[in-house]
């Protein structure tokens, strides 16, 4: 039923007439329940029925430092130039993989949450964009629970993605996790504001057994929507009891299984040809022989 708790807002007052905009996410917490916020956008007031068009930022999407704008030059004569003819435009060069990330989440003083991954974005505008996860400058935050978690990531205040897991009954006593929903959210770096956002709440990915992990190691897509996509790579991920700050024991996704079939069969194919070689050595060998007695 109904819980009533009282809070107290840690973003501070907001002057009347004003947007309090917040894209990263933000903690409120009371008694016994935590809540976490993201993408917000509130005008408690609103005056002659028009939302103000000031904006109050929330600490954490205010930029750390302004950008740096050269001088500029005026009255500068210079001599007329011979125009050269343009010069080819090299190809663009392939992106590559992205970096391996380690992201954990805390419950007090214990780990509830684990997760490695690779991280690309794929988004689809005017020229596609390939935006590569740096887990050197990405930040983790989230919250674990008994059959929700989510894991949302910060890229340096441009890019969000959040992960959110839950947890259905594969049978009447067996419980399995799986990827929910995942929503993505690209900033301008300068100002915090909105380039484009992504959701996609009705997934079911990357499912195994409550008390064990998930590994792929090849990659994966994640289609958010007819814009955006999210590429893992090297993904191992145990969103539900956690224990001793290790990863359980983990169901392989099917590319890798595949692959680990492949690899005994190949193995064994190499060894059935290097038995092949040696036979046919020997009975090449032996028939040498025999003609060598015949000639003495």
């Amino acid at each position: 039923g109904p819980v009533t708790v009282f809070m107290k807002d840690p973003a501070g007052p907001v002057q009347l007439n004003t947007v309090f905009v917040c894209h990263n996410s933000f903690v409120i917490e009371g008694e016994n329940i935590t809540q976490i916020f993201w993408n917000v956008t509130v005008q408690a007031f609103v005056q002659n029925g028009t939302v103000s068009k000031k904006e109050t930022r929330c600490p954490a999407d205010r930029p750390t430092s302004a950008p740096t704008v050269p001088p500029t030059v005026a009255n500068v004569t210079t001599a007329p130039t011979t125009t050269a003819p343009p010069a080819p435009t090299p190809p663009p060069k392939p992106v590559e993989k992205p970096d391996i990330g380690n992201y954990s989440l805390k419950s007090g003083n214990k780990t509830c949450f684990l997760a490695t991954v690779g991280l690309q974005l794929n988004v689809s505008q005017d020229k596609p964009l390939l935006i590569n996860i740096n887990p050197k400058t990405t930040v983790a935050d989230g919250a674990c629970g008994n059959t929700t978690a989510t894991l949302k990531l910060n890229d340096g205040n441009s890019t969000l993605i959040g992960f959110t897991f839950g947890v259905k009954n594969a049978s009447a006593s067996v419980q399995k996790f799986y990827l929910r929903e995942v929503n993505v959210t690209l900033l301008n770096r300068l100002n915090g504001s909105v380039i484009s956002s992504a959701d996609n709440n009705n997934l079911s990915k990357w499912d195994a057994f409550l008390g064990s992990s998930y590994m792929c190691r090849k990659e994966q897509t994640l289609q958010i929507n007819e814009k955006v996509q999210v590429h893992t790579f090297n993904l191992w991920i145990q969103p539900f009891l956690v224990e001793a700050n290790k990863f359980s024991t983990a169901e392989e996704c099917l590319a890798d299984s595949d692959l680990n079939f492949l690899i005994p069969i190949a193995v064994g194919v190499a060894l059935g040809f290097l038995i092949i070689l040696v036979f046919i050595s020997y009975i090449i060998g032996r028939r040498k022989s025999r003609t060598g007695y015949q000639s003495v």
